[in-house]
């Protein structure tokens, strides 16, 4: 599904206006529309309740003196109040404007320097459903104080706050929060999502979202190419490898572990069952010759390949047992568990340079490639980096705070800078191409933040490259199964007590559920 930020939103009404010859007025009834459905939806038993609609100057405010309308027409105690100068509001605003005074709907204005006194709190705490159409997706800067008086008696007196697009006070690109905001019941979006209703710390203010048909057309959308997304069902579904009756392990491919160092083996076994258990025909690991019994012990299907060592880690000596494997296999996880140290950065320099298969990245791979990015430039295949956002910081120089803040830009340059595709796990997990596509993962639960998370996805996402799906869409697809395998588990056993093999049993269960859409 096609994702906007509050810019192309913005030039997407323009372009259904010009080119596509609908009035804006049309555009606003139809977001009306939209909205008062969903309110009716919370008062299906009762006809009469007490609505306090909130609106600022714009077109947002707009669409609020439109709801107002058709709520008073139904019967509904209606009572509006403007947040801000009544001259400033024009175009199709002003119509609904008009017809609101002509109507008698009862209207209050509170400008920067009006008293925000009890009756304003009376109001809200006296009102069944609140509606904020403040701001919008246009908005920036950072909320004025009055405003943010007034959010914070609509938070902490609303019973059912309902936001008209976008809750005011979030950025519709980053989910950052301007200051203050609306935090929603229920946010009802038009046409497409909005980046920041799916972003943190946004998508904690949105409530239930409800995307709304106003009636722009496909052909508008499609106009203002649209490079941020979400996976769907449907189309994950698409891109699931096929299972023919008549295969065998060779039709599934091989997917080369590198992975585990003295202490750290259980990284390598979550990798190798991950990957397994996400349909890989078979695994092979390559680990420090020290920890190989343990691992043989550890994991009964997979195939270990014993590698010179250095301190209970892989060494320069490593690189060259491993270089036959660097163009055999069809794809290769690095990284899990392998330590750190100067050793660690030469035996990356000598894999990166002589690889000729996919190879996804991770943990300790990145932090000896952040010490020295140009390494990347000695890539010549599809890889695809999994950092958390403290190696991100590491790999880009760029504080963890900034990096959270605007996950989708950094992401984005980062991929293009160094021609790889970037998975920046977070909560909302971003998913990056060198192309300038991006993906915004929706699955997952905070049970999964526990130690070996990490290990899993990446061989979730190599079993997915092993049995042929594009290394973008497995990045992608791979990240996805790997958040529904958690939320499958935290439905089971619950958040508390999540580990990361227990991700491992559910993966089955999560490509079965997809499988079947």
């Amino acid at each position: 599904m096609k994702v906007a930020d509050g810019q192309q939103m913005n030039k997407m009404d323009e372009l259904a206006q010009t080119i596509m010859k609908i009035p804006g007025i049309i555009l606003m009834e139809n977001a009306a529309g939209a909205v008062v459905r969903e309110i009716e939806k919370e008062f299906e038993d009762t006809k009469i309740y007490q609505t306090l609609i909130f609106i600022g100057t714009g077109n947002n405010g707009g669409d609020g003196l439109a709801v107002g309308r058709h709520l008073f027409n139904r019967g509904s105690k209606v009572q509006i109040i403007l947040l801000g100068d009544k001259r400033k509001i024009s175009g199709d605003a002003k119509t609904n404007m008009d017809i609101i005074e002509a109507m008698g709907v009862p209207f209050i204005e509170i400008e920067p320097d009006s008293l925000i006194d009890d009756a304003i709190a009376c109001l809200v705490a006296g009102s069944d459903v609140i509606v904020d159409g403040i701001f919008g997706t246009g908005f920036t800067g950072i909320v004025p104080e009055y405003i943010s008086e007034i959010m914070n008696l609509i938070n902490y007196y609303g019973k059912k706050i309902i936001a008209i697009d976008l809750p005011s006070g979030v950025d519709a690109k980053t989910g950052e929060i301007r200051g203050n905001a609306i935090k929603a019941h229920k946010t009802v979006t038009f046409a497409v999502p909005k980046c920041g209703l799916i972003l943190y710390p946004g998508t904690e203010y949105t409530g239930k979202m409800v995307i709304a048909d106003i009636g722009i057309p496909r052909e508008v959308v499609e106009e203002c190419k649209l490079h941020v997304n979400t996976l769907e069902k449907r189309e994950a579904a698409s891109w699931l490898p096929q299972r023919p009756l008549r295969s065998n392990k060779g039709t599934y491919g091989t997917v080369q572990v590198v992975a585990g160092s003295t202490g750290m083996t259980g990284a390598a076994s979550l990798a190798c069952t991950a990957a397994y258990k996400s349909g890989t025909g078979l695994v092979r690991l390559a680990v420090p010759k020290s920890v190989n019994n343990v691992l043989e012990v550890k994991l009964t299907e997979v195939i270990t390949l014993q590698l010179p060592e250095k301190d209970g880690k892989v060494c320069e000596k490593s690189s060259e047992v491993l270089q036959g494997y660097l163009n055999k296999e069809d794809v290769m996880v690095i990284g899990p568990g392998i330590g750190q140290g100067e050793t660690i950065t030469t035996f990356m320099t000598k894999i990166l340079e002589y690889a000729k298969i996919p190879l996804v990245i991770d943990a300790d791979a990145l932090n000896a490639i952040a010490k020295d990015t140009c390494l990347l430039k000695k890539i010549k295949v599809p890889a695809i980096l999994t950092p958390h956002p403290g190696e991100m910081s590491r790999l880009t120089g760029i504080s963890i705070q900034e990096i959270l803040k605007n996950p989708i830009d950094i992401v984005r340059e980062f991929c293009a800078k160094w021609n790889v595709i970037t998975v920046l796990k977070d909560a909302r997990t971003v998913i990056g191409h060198p192309g300038g596509d991006i993906y915004i993962n929706t699955t997952g639960n905070a049970g999964m933040a526990t130690a070996g998370s990490g290990d899993v996805l990446s061989g979730v996402i190599a079993a997915l490259i092993a049995q042929k799906v594009e290394p973008y869409h497995a990045a992608v697809l791979g990240v996805y199964l790997h958040g529904r395998a958690g939320d499958l588990a935290a439905q089971e056993i619950g958040q508390f007590g999540l580990m990361a093999s227990d991700l491992c049993t559910y993966l089955p269960l999560a490509f079965k559920e997809i499988s079947k859409v």
